[in-house]
């Protein structure tokens, strides 16, 4: 304990007194014969408790903003962020406080209590706050979102969502700027927002318990085939409880998100993105994360069993199937642009001759062109029928998609095949809405190191309020500037001017008039 004599009860009897305790202000009031003491900075924006006004029932006002304190424990009844309170006593006719710091678990429970309250609201504000004040404590403050995931999971009805994905990335973006707290802060604050708008008010979805069917690769993935979310859960849930971590169970998990073309590359995406955040992250996120991904894989789209796709299962057949070795004479020509059947063509002719590397590379090229091409005019479109509401963000999934096939691909190079044929997939869907006559010289980037640092300072101020369009520029942004390590230098440059094009068109985040037109035709046609 700390003990200071702070002030005599005389001064106290007609106002509180503020004493300062390098770097703090420290409020102390006499209400009904007893001491209360305080941080004198409201937790909102700093303005001075002493000046509030205290009711009969020792609650403090502060007069700004109407944030309502319990004087006893700091509790904040109205508003957000509770205050400190101070152990006091009074000796001799004089006011005493105790400001010896508690214990840092103690300091890091009141935060994380506090930063739970943030995460409900889906406070920004208060978020920024208490992850700042774990960093100010001396604690970690990449512990809010490790604790963050671990509140999310159970309110994600259908498993892993952008959100999770998008933590990887935040915390990839944070390690770049270990020496920079405003930006390490913006990262963290960004990954716990999303999690917390993704799950606002939202009940809990419980996950099933270990089962008494162990893990086993083949009939984990026929059930995940069939869509049996219970029991992959109870799969996945009893593998945890015998000691099994994500190396052991992510090629099952890997190869469950190839085994269709699945909802824009999601699942491909989220396998990767998981891993990464295990690592990042540690243990204790395992068990939140893999049962949100094998729920997840349960409940995705199939795309390839719609009819745009018939020629996906039928060419991945026969590509899996093949055993020519490839002639590394020459290079692969571009598939660009091409139809879905024509793409998938093209990548079966093409794996007959060349190595799956260049084959990967001249796809993802196309998938650059593609994106810088892409034809603004049906983002902005509202008299079209409901197949052609293509945006930006249609195009931003084949490259973000690439680069998580690429990067399992490495560690396992038996899902090269789907891979590719999911990149060209993503050729096929969009050629229809691509703009020829958009020139690569225009976006060309010169110097992609001063060009990533002008993206980085985007990022921290995106000013989206909606996280999924800011999370669309951090992971496209990720994807292309891990993509520039290995790409030949025709993709490096068409890589960059399709990022610098599509960073610098708006984004329309609400379609008012599209989707009331759209809703109307739809309608109607029951009645008229």
């Amino acid at each position: 304990m700390t003990w200071l004599k702070v002030a005599s009860l005389e001064e106290l009897q007609h106002r509180p007194i503020v004493f300062k305790h390098h770097p703090k202000q420290i409020a102390v009031f006499h209400v009904d014969d007893s001491l209360y003491a305080i941080d004198n900075r409201c937790p909102h924006e700093g303005y001075p408790l002493a000046s509030g006004q205290v009711s009969n029932e020792c609650v403090l006002t502060c007069n700004w903003h109407n944030w309502k304190f319990r004087l006893d424990t700091g509790e904040c009844l109205i508003g957000g962020d509770d205050v400190r309170s101070y152990p006091t006593k009074l000796e001799a006719g004089h006011a005493w406080v105790d400001v010896a710091d508690p214990p840092p678990e103690e300091t890091l429970q009141r935060i994380l209590s506090g930063l739970k309250g943030a995460f409900d609201d889906r406070d920004f504000g208060r978020i920024c706050r208490e992850i700042a004040r774990l960093h100010y404590f001396g604690l970690d403050p990449v512990d809010s979102v490790r604790t963050a995931l671990n509140w999310a999971h159970e309110r994600l009805e259908f498993g892993t969502t952008h959100a999770i994905a998008a933590a990887a990335d935040w915390l990839h973006l944070a390690d770049s700027y270990k020496d920079d707290f405003e930006n390490r802060l913006i990262c963290l604050s960004e990954a716990v927002d999303h999690l917390a708008d993704d799950t606002l008010r939202r009940p809990q979805y419980a996950y099933a318990d270990p089962g008494e069917e162990p893990f086993e690769r083949a009939a984990f993935l026929a059930a995940v085939e069939r869509e049996e979310a219970h029991r992959v859960e109870a799969m996945i849930a009893r593998a945890l409880s015998e000691g099994a971590h994500w190396r052991d169970l992510e090629e099952a998990f890997t190869a469950a998100a190839f085994a269709h073309y699945n909802d824009f590359g999601h699942s491909v995406i989220y396998v990767l993105k998981t891993g990464e955040l295990v690592a990042a992250l540690g243990p204790s996120v395992e068990r939140p994360l893999l049962l949100a991904l094998a729920r997840h894989l349960c409940y995705t789209t199939r795309e390839d069993l719609l009819p745009e796709f018939k020629d996906y299962r039928p060419t991945l057949s026969i590509l899996q199937r093949s055993t020519s070795l490839p002639d590394l004479k020459g290079e692969p020509g571009l598939p660009f642009p091409a139809t879905t059947s024509r793409a998938l063509e093209w990548v079966h002719t093409s794996l007959t001759k060349y190595d799956v590397k260049r084959v990967y590379d001249r796809l993802l090229e196309a998938l650059s062109l593609n994106l810088l091409s892409y034809d603004v005019r049906f983002g902005a479109a509202y008299d079209g029928p409901v197949s052609q509401n293509v945006g930006w963000l249609d195009f931003t999934h084949g490259i973000t998609m690439s680069n998580a096939a690429r990067k399992l691909c490495s560690i396992y190079p038996q899902f090269w095949q789907p891979a590719l044929a999911q990149m060209a997939c993503f050729l096929g869907r969009n050629h229809d809405f691509i703009d020829r006559g958009v020139d690569i010289n225009a976006w060309a980037i010169g110097d992609a190191a001063e060009f990533f640092g002008q993206v980085h300072q985007r990022l921290f101020d995106h000013g989206y309020s909606d996280p999924i369009f800011s999370v669309h520029l951090l992971k496209t942004s990720l994807a292309v500037a891990g993509e520039l390590e290995t790409a030949s230098d025709s993709c490096r440059r068409a890589l960059l001017a399709a990022l610098n094009r599509f960073l610098g068109s708006p984004l329309k985040t609400k379609h008012v008039r599209r989707t009331a037109r759209q809703s109307i035709s739809l309608v109607a046609r029951d009645f008229v």
